[in-house]
């Protein structure tokens, strides 16, 4: 089974995005779990009337990676895909094919993602936008420059899966899929794009904190030298890109 986590908070309109391709007619090896902060706009309501996620909670909670935590918890599934509210599901067709290569068993299951504007009109390719090229075989070690996978486009299994630092603010994302891949052997790579991700998210409206708790959470991982040299990098592409 794969379990489809969902994290929301006062947005009821993406959460209904996200579910939306979600038919349990069409995917039964699939659960939904939505861990909502305690909503005051009706979602709590949604999700007592729907009939696609049975697995939800909605109580106040302590931030986004102790959301994401819990919905780990709370999934029954032998993989996970974090997919929160406004991002969704590229297509259909990616999602068999998904559950497809789950069933070679991997550790990994990664793919593009796209990114849309909060009126879902695409922009394009996040390794395009970003240059930052999805890498062919994905490792720890991929992740030096930043984010080269979205974490909306990365399943991984439920036995390699790691806590998210709750400590972390901003990038514990990234953190959690360098620890999470440190353990990982076998990454499998989609043909399709796996996600469309919102650029109004949590992350890219602290652009500047998430710069600077990423750079501490690179270094820890990969070394100062290495950081620094990494950063220039980004820096250097950021300015003649």
């Amino acid at each position: 089974m794969l379990s489809i986590i969902s994290i929301c908070y006062n947005n009821l309109a993406g959460l209904k995005k996200t579910l939306q391709i979600f038919d349990e007619k069409q995917f039964q090896n699939i659960e939904i779990v939505v861990v909502d902060g305690g909503s005051k706009d009706g979602t709590l309501d949604y999700l007592n009337s729907q009939t696609i996620c049975k697995n939800f909670v909605s109580e106040p909670d302590k931030g986004i990676y102790n959301a994401m935590n819990k919905g780990m918890k709370m999934a029954n599934g032998d993989y996970f895909w974090f997919l929160n509210s406004g991002d969704f599901a590229h297509s259909e067709k990616v999602i068999h094919e998904i559950l497809e290569l789950l069933k070679t068993n991997p550790d990994v299951v990664y793919g593009e993602t796209i990114l849309v504007k909060s009126n879902y009109e695409i922009v394009g390719k996040r390794s395009e936008i970003s240059k930052k090229k999805l890498p062919e075989n994905l490792n720890w070690k991929s992740l030096k420059q930043g984010m080269s996978v979205g974490h909306q486009s990365f399943i991984i299994k439920k036995e390699k899966c790691l806590q998210y630092d709750e400590w972390l603010k901003y990038v514990s994302d990234i953190d959690w899929m360098i620890r999470c891949l440190k353990g990982c052997k076998t990454c499998i790579q989609t043909k399709a794009p796996i996600a469309n991700f919102s650029l109004d998210g949590f992350s890219s409206q602290k652009r500047k904190e998430s710069n600077k708790e990423r750079f501490f959470v690179l270094q820890k991982h990969y070394g100062f030298i290495s950081n620094l040299w990494h950063h220039l990098q980004i820096l250097i592409r950021a300015k003649f890109s």
